[in-house]
């Protein structure tokens, strides 16, 4: 018995296959990808920290919708082309390690504005930008919690660093001791602490002649660019 490939598939499904696409239509989407790309890439630059910032990824960021974009015309311009193209999509695999969480929500980005580029709905991908853009910086002016930190102190005794343990309590919203090591003549003191006056708790421990030296590690410091 033969069978034909259309006598399988729906005739209404083949329809939604253009095998005929224009090429103004095809370059309308290429380019309108192209430019939100390119406006990814200058929102990428300027909300990323410089020490995770890539400017190889951010070139990857502006191509990766263009190609998105060109992939979705194949697909919707013959269903033989679709199958083959989620069969070899679906062996590809990125080994890449992503450094900043943030780096999978810009791609993600990029990849939803290639898709909604190439079926040719451009109002939706400006408007999705906008919003988007709207909502990372309203959310890079939301002030983040103080983090946990580290604070070392170098004492002459055990009284001295009892006394000093206190004056890092006056200025501190938390304070917990993570450790303590005793020498004959140098007391270490390794605390946990949560503040936000550190200026102040840094001359308070500065102007403490019982401190020899201290040292503050683990602090959130967010450059920008």
């Amino acid at each position: 018995m033969n069978f034909n490939f259309n006598d399988i598939i729906k005739q209404s499904v083949l329809n939604n296959f253009s095998a005929d696409m224009s090429p103004v239509s095809i370059l309308i989407s290429l380019v309108i990808s192209l430019i939100l790309g390119i406006y990814i890439f200058l929102v990428y630059r300027q909300t990323v920290n410089n020490e995770f910032y890539s400017k190889d990824f951010n070139k990857t960021l502006t191509l990766m919708g263009v190609v998105t974009s060109a992939i979705v015309l194949a697909i919707q311009s013959n269903l033989v082309i679709s199958l083959g193209m989620v069969g070899a999509l679906s062996i590809i695999r990125f080994r890449t390690a992503i450094k900043n969480p943030i780096d999978l929500f810009f791609m993600y980005w990029s990849i939803g504005t290639g898709i909604i580029c190439g079926a040719g709905l451009y109002l939706l991908a400006c408007v999705v930008c906008i919003t988007v853009t709207l909502a990372v910086f309203i959310i890079e002016r939301i002030e983040s919690p103080t983090s946990l930190g580290l604070l070392v102190l170098h004492c002459s005794s055990i009284e001295n660093s009892e006394k000093a343990i206190a004056v890092v309590k006056e200025y501190s919203e938390f304070c917990r001791i993570k450790n303590k090591t005793i020498r004959k003549d140098n007391v270490e003191v390794i605390l946990e602490i949560k503040s936000k006056k550190e200026s102040e708790l840094e001359k308070a421990l500065a102007a403490d002649n019982d401190i020899s030296r201290f040292a503050f590690m683990n602090f959130d410091r967010e450059a920008r660019i």
